[in-house]
């Protein structure tokens, strides 16, 4: 009965070997899409959310957090604090922020929440670290690695005349 399946197997071995040879054969001549990082980069997609950051208005040359406290209360792994103090002009000024990007899923949950726009999604992807604790960013870090907002153009007001 071997005898029998010698001669099958035999034909199904290089049928299945000329079919992986096709397929060689057809990726040999494509195109290549491989990166030589670090020197190259990839260009990020619209949308990506990275690491969150805290960019300083270049404006005010402060950050634009009113510590509200909105994005410690919607974060689902609860790794953003907030700690602020109550100035004379009763409004809330942050004293420290803190962010533990280790345990961060990356939802955006907290970037999206924000009134002021002062948290936002960068396009930082190396995030590797030799240990937990360098994953921890305070206000300083985030404020280097979000740079400057950048400036908002301009609005012409609108004319309320009909042309005609």
């Amino acid at each position: 009965m071997r005898r029998r399946r010698l001669p099958a197997e035999i034909i199904y071995t290089a049928v299945s070997l000329v079919k992986g040879l096709i397929v060689t054969g057809i990726n040999f001549w494509r195109k290549k899409v491989t990166l030589l990082y670090p020197e190259q980069r990839w260009n990020l997609p619209e949308g990506y959310r990275g690491m969150p950051v805290m960019p300083v208005d270049s404006k005010t040359g402060r950050d634009k957090c009113i510590a509200c406290g909105a994005c410690m209360r919607i974060c689902p792994e609860q790794i953003i604090t907030v700690e602020h103090e109550v100035g004379e002009d009763k409004k809330r000024k942050l004293t420290a922020f803190s962010i533990d990007v280790s345990r961060c899923m990356f939802c955006g949950l907290c970037t999206e929440v924000c009134p002021t726009g002062g948290l936002v999604p960068s396009e930082l992807y190396e995030l590797s670290s030799l240990s937990r604790d360098e994953m921890k960013y305070g206000l300083d870090e985030l404020h280097k690695l979000g740079g400057f907002h950048p400036e908002e153009p301009e609005q012409e007001p609108e004319s309320d005349e009909e042309e005609g």
